[in-house]
């Protein structure tokens, strides 16, 4: 057993893994294409497998089928982008050309393959022509617009990137000819104003994908100890180069299965690691394991340069009426780990910024706590170049990647130790207390913690989150772009509301509200209580 000195013992761990493994790791798999569904997601994981036997450690592969389902999930086709490019001009000049080398997220993934060259016309709501230029959601812009080309633009997206988008279509949604694309804000905003001056101008846009549609299934890579309790899970799915979202996390995933092979400690064999397409293969851990695992450590997003996202790092908590002795291991081990700067006085002080923050859905911890799994997360939040063709390995710290690992293996440590978990929820949740009361005071809001409560028998089991796609079809356009609209709708209306209703907790709205410290109107609330009531129906 280690020495139960926290820091001593992050020291211990860290010296066994090693900076350089991380980075290439990150590397390797930021060279793959890994869009869920498709033959580069294959290969990365095969490749992340021979890694670990190479390594000494078990490795297996699962394989889920394309088009398939469980709760609210859907898995997509298979698809394997070939080419694609795109080509832009005014009066003969080109103003804008892009091509799928260069860019990998040019093609949303899942678009049909097509070719053509037509006038550019500019779409709003809902609208028709040759090729479209649209902020819609690409997904409803496929859906409802008529046109050969859909292109699309996201100004939340660094501006000038290229941003990633996914239409992740099953077989029966294909409609081959009908093509969508992502171009940079930037040049959307360039065409927009032209059209703006002069809106006769005529803008010519020419395009070419090829795609090939297969059926080779998802890959879920498993790499587990002896009767696992814990569960690692990373998802190893984005398009390339994808480093910070998530060969990061993945990485980091990788780095504590080597060190955890070479430390030896007994406590540490019950650790299991995962790599899954987001969503898509971890709403299937349940039946590849034979079980649920009694806690769960989500890396996604971690190990950046934070000079170069912006980031911080960030201790998700589950919601608040869950017991969440994982987030209390997480943070506990963070403050051993990255508390490494000495004050004047020689106190240790954060040597990068992490803190706690409250549940946020939107990665594969959702699918554990939505199933009443004890999960924690670690994630980096905001991310210059998420979601872009810019999101690439220059990005991230190996150091970083280091350290998110010894701190997946301390969090594990004090999990399985009953002594060292009990004090470190007891000091988690008087820092939680105390975390709220501050932003209480500077908010002007009033929130007391509520009690932990475990439900030996809940009145039923939640299959899966609620996924947006659910929501899209089966309450409508309207009520979609509600949710997209509204921060902290998805969360509560996806995993919270669900989740409150398995527990058995009255009037969730106003306690997510309070917990999330979110400021909707009136209205507002009203909009969302009104889609909530119509999804509640479809829970069981």
């Amino acid at each position: 057993m280690l020495n139960t000195n926290l820091r001593d013992t992050a020291i211990r761990i860290l010296k066994e893994t090693p900076r350089t493994l991380g980075r290439d790791v990150v590397n390797v798999l930021a060279r793959y294409n890994r869009i869920t569904g498709s033959s580069g997601l294959l290969e990365a994981v095969s490749e992340l497998k021979n890694i670990l036997e190479n390594a000494g450690l078990p490795a297996r592969v699962h394989v889920v089928e394309n088009n398939s389902r469980k709760g609210f999930i859907e898995t997509p086709a298979g698809w394997d982008p070939v080419s694609a490019e795109v080509m832009i001009k005014i009066g003969g000049k080109i103003v804008g050309r892009l091509d799928l080398a260069e860019h990998p997220t040019l093609l949303s993934a899942h678009s049909p393959g097509g070719e053509g060259c037509g006038r550019l016309t500019v779409c709003e709501k809902e609208c028709s022509g040759e090729a479209v230029l649209t902020s819609l959601n690409p997904y409803d812009a496929y859906k409802v617009i008529d046109a050969r080309l859909i292109l699309h633009y996201d100004k939340n997206r660094f501006h000038e990137a290229v941003p990633y988008t996914g239409l992740f279509l099953q077989e029966q949604e294909v409609k081959h000819g009908k093509v969508v694309m992502n171009i940079p804000y930037r040049l959307a905003t360039e065409l927009m104003s032209r059209l703006l001056v002069k809106p006769d101008l005529e803008i010519e846009v020419c395009w070419k994908a090829e795609v090939r549609y297969h059926s080779k299934g998802l890959p879920i890579l498993v790499s587990c100890g002896d009767e696992p309790s814990a569960l690692v899970v990373s998802h190893v799915c984005h398009p390339k180069p994808g480093a910070h979202d998530n060969a990061s996390g993945s990485a980091a995933n990788y780095l504590a299965a080597f060190a955890r092979n070479i430390i030896g400690d007994t406590s540490l064999r019950s650790l299991c690691h995962v790599w899954v397409p987001e969503y898509t293969g971890s709403v299937f851990l349940e039946e590849i394991l034979g079980g649920l695992p009694e806690y769960v450590i989500n890396l996604d997003m971690v190990g950046s340069k934070q000079s170069a996202t912006g980031s911080v790092l960030s201790v998700v908590n589950p919601p608040l009426f869950m017991p969440s002795e994982a987030s209390a291991a997480l943070y506990i081990s963070a403050k051993s780990v990255l508390d490494t700067v000495e004050s004047f006085e020689g106190v240790a002080q954060p040597s990068v910024r992490y803190d706690v923050t409250p549940y946020s859905a939107g990665s594969d911890h959702d699918v554990f706590i939505a199933w009443g799994v004890d999960s924690g997360m670690l994630n980096e939040w905001p991310s210059r170049f998420y979601h872009t063709d810019m999101d690439s390995p220059d990005t991230i710290s190996p150091s970083q990647v280091a350290n998110i690992a010894t701190i997946t293996l301390l969090s594990a440590i004090i999990l399985g130790d009953k002594g060292l978990k009990d004090k470190a929820t007891a000091v988690y949740r008087a820092h939680l207390k105390s975390w709220y009361q501050t932003k209480s005071l500077v908010y002007g809001r009033e929130l007391t913690l509520p009690e932990y409560r475990k439900i030996e028998k809940p009145a039923f089991k939640l299959a899966s989150p609620i996924s947006t796609r659910f929501i899209y079809k089966k309450l409508g356009r309207e009520a979609f772009y509600k949710v997209r609209s509204l921060k902290g709708a998805y969360t509560y209306l996806t995993v919270y509301a669900p989740l409150s209703e398995v527990y058995g907790i009255s009037d969730h709205l106003s306690k997510f509200i309070s917990e999330e410290f979110i400021e909707w109107s009136r209205e507002e609330i009203e909009v969302v209580s009104e889609i909530w009531e119509g999804l509640k129906t479809y829970l069981r």
